[in-house]
C-alpha cells in the first residue's frame, strides 16, 4: 500500500529555505542597488565580481551538496559517526582547494577582471572587490557545508535563524559603509565587500557557538571525535562527490562564459544583466526550498528502503513546481513595469533592456524549474551525478554557449536575443534528463552496496509513473 504525503514535513523543510534563500537574494539586491549611484561601471564591476565568487561558490556548493546527500542516508540509517566524518571531509577539501584560488584573487585581482573587460573603471572597481572579499570565500564554504548537515536532518530552522541575523547585518552594514553615515567614511565597493566579510564572520561564529552550547552531533568537538572515521568513509565521499565538483564547476564556468558574452554587447548589457540577475535568484529562491525538501526526503526514504513513497515524492514535485513557477513568471512580467522604474531610475537605454530581459525569464524560466527539480531534487538525491554532469556539459558547452557566442559576436544581435540563447541549455537538459527519472537509476539505497528493491516495493513502486 501506498503512503500518503506528509505535507507538515515537506513544509517544515521547504519554507525556512526558501524564506533563507530570498533573503539572500534581498542581500545580493541590495549589493547591487546601493551602488547603482556609482555608476554603470559600478553596477558591472559588482556584477563580475559576483560572477567570479558565483563559480566558486558552486564548487563549494558541490561539497556541500555530496555532504547532505550522504548525510541524509546515513542520518536515515541511525549511522551518526559516519554523518560526522562527512561533515569533517566536506570542511576540510573545501578549505584546502580555497587557499590557491584565493591568493589568485587577492594577488592578481586586475588580471582577473581583465579577461572579461578593458574598462578602466570597472576593472579598479572590480578588484578592490575581489581583493578584500577573499574571506567571505573560506567563511562561506564553512556555512554551506554545515548547512548541508543540518537540512539533511531536516532541521532547517537554525539555519535560517543565523543566516537572517546575518543577512540584516550585511544589509545595514552596506547601507553605512557603501555610503558612509556621520564619522564613517564612503567607502563604495570596498564597503560592499567589508560588509559582507564581517557578516559571514558574524554567521560562522553564531553558527558554531550555538551548536556547541547544545553539544550538537556536528558541534567542533563531537566532528573530532570521529576524526579517525574521515580516511575509512573518504573513498565513498569523494566517489559521490567528485561528479558533483566537476558538474558544478563546469556549470560555473558556463554561467560565468554567459556573462563574458554579455561584455561583447558593452557595459550596457552587463549592468543590465547585473540588475536582474538577483531578481532571477529572488525568483528561483521561492522554490529552491522545496527542491531541498525533495532531495532531503527522497534521500532520507531511500535511506530506509521507501522506494515507493521517494517515487511518489518525485511525481509530485516533478509536475507541480513548474506549474507553480509558470505562474509566478507571468506575476513578475505583469509587475516589472512597476518595481523596475524605481530600482533603476531614469536610465531609458539600461531600463528598457532589462525590461525585455524580465519578459524573457517569466516566460521561460518554468524550464530552469523542472530542471531544478529533476537533477537536485531526484537524480542527485539518488547519487545519479555522473549522467548529470553529462547532460549538463553537453547543453551548455555543445550547444548553448556556442550558440550563444554566435549570436552576440557573429550576428551582434542586441542583447535579449543572447539572453534568449540561454535557455537552449536548460531545453536540452530536460530532453536529456527526463528519461533518466523515469529509468529510475536514482532508486537505490547507497549506505547498503548492492541493496535490491525487494519484491513488495516493486509492487508498489509499478503503481507510480513519472
Amino acid at each position: 500500500m501506498l503512503h500518503t504525503v506528509d505535507w507538515n514535513k515537506i513544509f517544515k523543510i521547504a519554507l525556512p529555505v526558501a524564506l533563507q534563500s530570498v533573503l539572500v537574494s534581498v542581500l545580493a539586491m541590495s549589493d547591487v542597488f546601493m551602488v547603482t549611484g556609482l555608476g554603470s561601471s559600478a553596477v558591472a564591476a559588482i556584477g563580475l565580481a559576483a560572477k567570479m565568487h558565483f563559480v566558486l561558490i558552486l564548487v563549494m556548493a558541490s561539497i556541500g551538496t555530496g555532504v547532505s546527500i550522504l548525510v541524509a542516508q546515513y542520518f536515515s540509517s541511525n549511522e551518526p559517526s559516519g554523518s560526522q566524518s562527512f561533515v569533517l571531509l566536506g570542511l576540510l577539501s573545501g578549505i584546502l582547494l580555497l587557499i590557491p584560488i584565493s591568493l589568485i584573487f587577492f594577488i592578481l585581482p586586475e588580471a582577473m577582471i581583465m579577461l572579461l573587460s578593458d574598462d578602466k573603471n570597472l576593472i579598479e572597481f572590480g578588484a578592490v572587490y575581489l581583493r578584500l572579499s577573499v574571506p567571505l570565500l573560506f567563511l562561506t564554504h564553512i556555512i554551506i557545508v554545515y548547512e548541508g548537515a543540518l537540512r539533511s536532518q531536516a532541521n532547517t530552522m537554525l539555519p535560517l535563524i543565523v543566516a537572517a541575523i546575518a543577512i540584516g547585518i550585511n544589509i545595514l552594514l552596506n547601507y553605512l559603509l557603501i555610503h558612509g553615515f556621520w564619522q564613517i567614511p564612503a567607502l563604495g565597493l570596498a564597503g560592499a565587500a567589508i560588509a559582507s566579510d564581517v557578516a559571514r564572520l558574524i554567521q560562522v561564529i553564531l553558527l558554531l557557538v550555538y551548536l556547541g552550547h547544545k553539544k550538537h552531533m556536528f558541534s567542533i568537538s563531537a566532528l573530532m571525535t570521529n576524526f579517525d572515521l574521515v580516511i575509512m568513509h573518504s573513498k565513498q565521499f569523494w566517489q559521490t562527490t567528485w561528479p558533483l565538483c566537476l558538474n558544478f564547476s563546469v556549470w560555473g564556468l558556463g554561467t560565468f562564459a554567459y556573462h563574458a558574452i554579455a561584455s561583447i554587447s558593452g557595459t550596457e548589457a552587463l549592468a543590465a544583466v547585473s540588475l536582474v540577475s538577483p531578481i532571477e535568484s529572488m525568483y528561483h529562491s521561492l522554490f529552491l526550498g522545496f527542491v531541498n525538501a525533495c532531495a532531503i526526503l527522497i534521500g532520507q526514504h531511500l535511506g530506509k528502503n521507501e522506494f515507493a513513497q521517494a517515487k511518489l515524492l518525485a511525481k509530485l514535485f516533478s509536475w507541480g513546481l513548474p506549474i507553480i513557477s509558470f505562474a509566478i513568471g507571468l506575476l513578475l512580467i505583469a509587475f516589472s513595469p512597476l518595481f523596475l522604474p524605481l530600482i533603476i531610475g531614469h536610465d531609458e537605454v539600461l531600463l528598457s533592456l532589462s525590461q525585455n530581459l524580465i519578459y524573457i525569464m517569466g516566460l521561460g524560466f518554468w524550464l530552469k524549474t523542472v530542471n531544478m527539480v529533476l537533477i537536485m531534487g531526484i537524480l542527485r538525491a539518488g547519487g545519479d551525478s555522473r549522467y548529470v554532469l553529462f547532460a549538463d556539459m553537453f547543453a551548455m558547452w555543445v550547444l548553448a554557449l556556442p550558440i550563444t557566442w554566435t549570436v552576440a559576436a557573429v550576428f551582434q544581435l542586441d542583447y535579449q536575443w543572447v539572453f534568449a540563447c540561454v535557455l537552449i541549455e536548460e531545453l536540452v537538459k530536460f530532453l536529456l534528463v527526463l528519461p533518466r527519472v523515469k529509468k529510475e537509476f536514482w532508486l537505490k539505497n547507497m549506505t547498503q552496496k548492492g541493496k535490491n528493491i525487494d519484491e513488495d516495493a516493486q509492487c508498489e513502486l509499478t503503481a507510480i509513473k513519472i
